[in-house]
Order: structure tokens, then sequence, then C-alpha cells
């Protein structure tokens, strides 16, 4: 065992800056990791929905602690801040296999033990060990700094971990975590307005130091942290957490010495980046692909302004060219002569009709008693074609159609941007944002020669399945750069026609069809994994469902009479007892390619299916008609849907 130094004297502009109030732990706000990205940015976070660096929950692609986020409601960090020091209490998220959280009463207790040997806690360890510096975020339903904040998601600075150590939270032990900022010659933002500037590095106290002890049980030295007393902090110590043998009190009191400790400033603790990176200046205007890159639209902090969010219309006017076909597609083709299709014997296999709409591949997906989904598949002379897909390719990157990502309407963090481009011309159309739709009178040729193509396609898809063709009078375009996406969805809006087809530009993408959660399952998706989901009031029984010959002989008996509602639910509930609910398989799945036309008809099929597609990570444009209800629609939005095609503007199907 060993005692702490002997305390200098502390000079009276040292005891002005650091007054250290008695702070008991429970007095402590409760705030939780997100992994989300900011609404508005401090300085050093880009404009368009992101910050300094990604999140990776603790564990960086090295697994070292390289950024936290700090917030109220969605983790359980219970976090003390002075203008420079930081003491957290980590739990993991619940979808982690790590100690779940439960609140009781308005207080978060963990469930679990926590590990020491956790990927999480070892990533903190190893950020200590390796002396990489941790940048901290802090949420603005916070109420720990006592002050009101800016911003939803404030970056606070880059610090240092210190200490690391397990304590019994409730009846279960959990890890908490002290964080030292790295620059103590700057006053922090978050400091109170009237607080002393911080004193100079060579008149700090660097030698007050919590006292040191050795356990007498499992010989592991600890510090003492709280003013109660000295306690073993190994958890897996017969002692651990205890203060001469007896519990600690329910309320403590951090240790003076332990709050007033700060670290000698050590060169070789580092962040992983810059605080505020200068990301414009490594923007090629000369590659061909930089322009629509992952780090390009994520979004930039904008030049020279200290503060600004993700709303602000900044832009810069960059020199970059069209990307071209050659880029995005690497067959030693741009597009083959005919294509030659395999199909997985897991998914759906279509109708395949080589004659019909010659010189395109037809082929259909029937979904018996939903709909179905017509698949054209283009070829070399089509895409070829004056107006023709690659035209259109090159076309759409040169005019300024409009395209921009808008705000979701429901979002965890509010602000958060979708993760693709958009732009709407003709009947206004709400899907999982409000976009302000364009007349077809502002579109620009290129768009009315892809409506002219998704006319055509619609118009042959509808009437081969003997149905009755509705022009489309809405064109949504997407635009989908590195990494960008779109996830399962479905397009059922009551404002909707029966009948959606697409136009596929650039980069290959898949897209894949299921069935929705609760017309698979029987049941809407449980609010907990061991509650039971509400029950569908009329079960369609759909081909491939759950249970699905049960579930159709109970519905035959009880719409026969032979059984009450009861019964048929009480039957029903039975099925998924003690199941978990799960997503459906994907029924078909489909590669979309250059100069592809995807048409899916059905009443149905938007309201017991939904489908995703996943591009590759290239540039790739789709490009939408559908036909919407005009009684849906206010009366002074209705001519933004008429238009007249030209005769070159009208597709013949070649």
């Amino acid at each position: 065992m060993w005692n702490m130094a002997p305390r200098p004297a502390v000079n009276r502009r040292q005891a002005a800056e650091r007054p250290f109030p008695q702070i008991s732990w429970k007095q402590l706000s409760t705030i939780k990791l997100l992994s989300r990205f900011m609404e508005h940015p401090r300085p050093g976070q880009r404009v368009a929905n992101n910050f300094v660096m990604r999140f990776h929950g603790f564990v960086a692609p090295k697994v070292q602690c390289i950024t936290m986020k700090v917030s109220a409601m969605a983790s359980s960090l219970m976090l003390m801040v002075v203008p420079a020091l930081i003491l957290t209490r980590k739990s993991s998220l619940p979808e982690s296999a790590d100690a779940a959280l439960k609140t009781r009463g308005g207080n978060l207790t963990l469930e679990k033990n926590q590990d020491p040997e956790n990927a999480l806690v070892q990533s903190i360890i190893a950020s200590q060990n390796s002396k990489l510096a941790v940048g901290l975020v802090i949420g603005s339903k916070n109420k720990t700094l006592s002050r009101e904040l800016p911003h939803r998601y404030n970056i606070m600075d880059w610090f240092r971990v210190t200490n690391v150590w397990f304590e019994k939270i409730g009846q279960k032990h959990g890890v908490k975590v002290r964080f030292e900022k790295l620059n103590l010659s700057e006053k922090s933002w978050w400091a109170a307005k009237d607080s002393l500037l911080p004193v100079p590095l060579d008149e700090r106290d660097f030698e007050t130091k919590p006292k040191i002890l050795k356990c007498e049980r499992c010989f592991t030295e600890s510090a003492r942290l709280y003013e109660e007393g000295w306690m073993c902090l190994d958890p897996g110590c017969v002692d651990f957490w205890k203060i001469e043998n007896a519990s600690p009190p329910a309320e403590l009191t951090f240790s003076p010495d332990f709050l007033k400790t700060r670290s000698r400033p050590d060169p070789a603790i580092q962040p992983h980046y810059s605080l505020v990176p200068d990301l414009l200046s490594t923007l090629d205007e000369s590659a061909a692909d930089v322009s629509t890159s992952r780090i390009a639209w994520k979004g930039n902090r904008v030049p020279y302004v200290d503060e600004c969010a993700n709303s602000c219309p900044f832009q810069k006017f960059m020199n970059m060219n069209p990307v071209s076909l050659r880029v995005v597609l690497d067959h030693f083709e741009l597009a083959p002569i005919k294509r030659a299709i395999l199909f997985d014997r897991k998914f759906s296999i279509p109708e395949i009709d080589d004659n019909t709409f010659f010189p395109y591949r037809k082929l259909t997906y029937k979904l018996d008693g939903v709909g179905t989904i017509t698949h054209f598949v283009s070829n070399k002379a089509i895409n070829g074609r004056a107006n023709g897909p690659d035209d259109l390719f090159i076309n759409l990157q040169r005019g300024d159609l409009g395209l921009k990502r808008f705000r979701l309407q429901s979002s965890l963090v509010a602000g958060t941007l979708t993760s693709h481009f958009a732009v709407n011309y003709g009947m206004p159309y709400k899907y999982v944002v409000s976009v302000d739709s364009k007349g077809f009178d502002e579109a620009p040729n290129d768009m009315l020669q892809a409506l002219g193509r998704l006319s055509w396609a619609t118009e042959k898809a509808v009437i081969s399945s003997g149905d009755k063709y509705l022009p489309p009078n809405e064109l949504l375009t997407l635009g989908y750069f590195e990494e960008m996406k779109i996830g399962f969805h479905d397009d059922g809006e009551s404002s909707l026609g029966p009948t959606i087809a697409t136009l596929s530009l650039g980069a290959k993408a898949t897209m894949f069809v299921r069935m929705k959660y609760k017309y698979f399952n029987g049941c809407t998706r449980r609010a907990e994994p061991k509650q039971l989901g509400n029950l569908l009031q009329d079960d369609p029984v759909l081909k491939d469902c759950m249970f699905e010959g049960e579930r159709r002989a109970l519905k035959e008996d009880f719409d026969a009479g032979e059984i009450s509602q009861d019964e048929y639910d009480d039957s029903r509930r039975a099925l998924s007892m003690g199941r978990k609910g799960k997503e459906a398989p994907v029924t078909i799945k489909m590669e979309l390619h250059h100069g592809d036309l995807v048409v899916m008809h059905g009443e149905n099929l938007q309201k017991y299916y939904e489908h995703s597609v996943v591009p590759e990570n290239k540039l790739r444009f789709a490009l939408t008609a559908r036909y919407v209800k005009p009684d849906h629609v206010d009366a002074r939005e209705i001519q933004k849907g008429q238009f007249s095609l030209t005769p070159d503007q009208i597709y013949d199907g070649k």
C-alpha cells in the first residue's frame, strides 16, 4: 500500500476556479448514449447530418474508443461535469449483448452484470492504454451542466480517459469512467460565463491524487473515490464494494482529491482526427466519382463559419464532371446484347416472355390474389438509342433538377435527412418526407422522356393483366450516391392508384419484396418481446404466411359460423404463444440494371407487401411514376399533373 504525496499549497486563483461542493451521485442526471447524428452542429460538425467523426458505439474500427455521444433519453450514462472534468457511468445500449437496462420508478438500473471483458469496456480501456483522446458530445436534454445548451447535440471537446472502475449499481455491477479535458489551457465553452480563466499550466496543481490502497483479499489496488471510505473496486473480489466489510451508504460523495486530480499534459495523447476537419480541401474536383462518394454526401462544415445548422442553405459549386457509365458499370460492355438471368430457387421464379415486347425481356412475378410485378429487362440496343437510358443518365447530371435531401417527418433526432436525393414533378406526392412538387410544365425534357418510357411500361403491364390503364400523372426522381439506400417500405398511400412504375439508370441495384410483418405473422408487431401483438381483425391468410394451413382452416371455420369470434381469436393466439414474431422471408429478388423498367400492379400489392432497393455503391437514379387520384389533391395543385408529351417524348418500346 502507498499513500499520496503531500498536498502542495494551492493559490487563491486555483481555489476560486475550482470550488468543489459536496456532490451526491444520486444528484447526477441520467443520460444516454446515442448513435444518431447531431441535429445542430457545433464548430467542426458537417452541415448535412453528421459530426466530426462517425460513431461506432464505443468501438472504433481498431477497437478503440474514438467518440462518445451523450444524451438524456437514450442510454444510461451518469454524467457529472465541471469545466474540465467528466465522470460517467457506462451502460451498454439495450440492443447489445451487454447489461440490459430497465426503468423502475424513473431510475435506470442494470439487469445484468457488466463483463470486464466486454468489447465496449475493453475499447475504453484500450483508448486509455493507447493514449487515444475521446470526443464527447452532450445532448440538450442533459441537465448536468446547469445551463441551457445551444443545440440538440453539442460537441464538447477532446478528453482523455483517466479512470475506469466497477461499482455496485443496484444489485449488479457496472462500469464508471472518468474523463479529463485534454486541453487545460483553454476555457471550456460550457463553463459559466462568470467563471475565471483557466489557471496557467505552470501554476496548476498536478500533485493532488486520491489515496491508493491495496485490498487485503485480492491484492488489487484501488483509488479512494468517495469520502465515505475506501472500497475494493475489483468485481471479482469478495470484498468488492464494501467499506470495512459493510455495504456503503446509498448516498455517496466523491472525494475532493479525486475531483481535484488533474493529469499532466502528455503530448502522446492525441485524437484520432481533428476536431474541425478541412474536408473541402480533400475533394478533388477532377476525380470522376468524388462528388458521389459517401464522404462528400454526408456533408461538410461551412468554411469560416463557427455555428450552423443542417438547414443552412450554404452552397459551394465545384467543377464536377458528369460521372460516366463506365465508372458505375463494371462489365466488359456497358450493356449486354441479351441479358442472361440466373434465378435463385429460394425466391419466386417469374414467367419469361422474350417475344411480346422485344427487344425487352419481360419477366412477370405473380402474387396470388394480390397483384403482379413486371420486370422489363433492357439491353445494349435499347440503352444506346437517342434519348435512351445512356443519354438520360448523363443529362440528369448536367442539369439542375432540384434534387435535394429532405427532412424526415419522424425520426429519433429532429432534422435527420433522407439517405437519398429527391425531386417530384406533377401531382403532389408525400412518401417518407414531404416533397414540394414542381409542375410538369417546369420539367426538363429528360424528365418527360423518362415519363414517356414509364407511361409505356405502365400501359403494357396493366393491359397484360387485364386491368384498366390509368396514365401516370406524377414522377418522383431519387438519386443515390455511395452507400445510399432506401429500406423496406410500401407505396400504399390512399391517394395512389394501383400501379407504380420505375426506371433504373446507372449502377445496378437489388430489389427485395416481402410480405409485411403483420400479414406474415397474423398480428401486429409486439411492443415487448414477451407480449403478443394485436390480432388482425381481417386476416387475409396470404400464401406462404406463417401457419398458413392452420390460419386458413380457422378462418374457414369462422366464416362458416362454426366457431365464435372468441374461439377464433383464442385459437390464433395459441398458434403464436411462446413464439417470437419475425420478418417474412424475401419472396422476390430482382437485379435492376441500367435501363430496366419495373411495374408493380395490384390494389392490394402495396397493402400486403413491402419492398426495398439496395444499390451498389455507385451513382444511380430511380425515376418512379404513379397515378395520384385527383380527388385527394388540393384543387390548386391539380394543374401540376397535367402534361402532353411531344412525339419524340412518346416511347415506342424500342
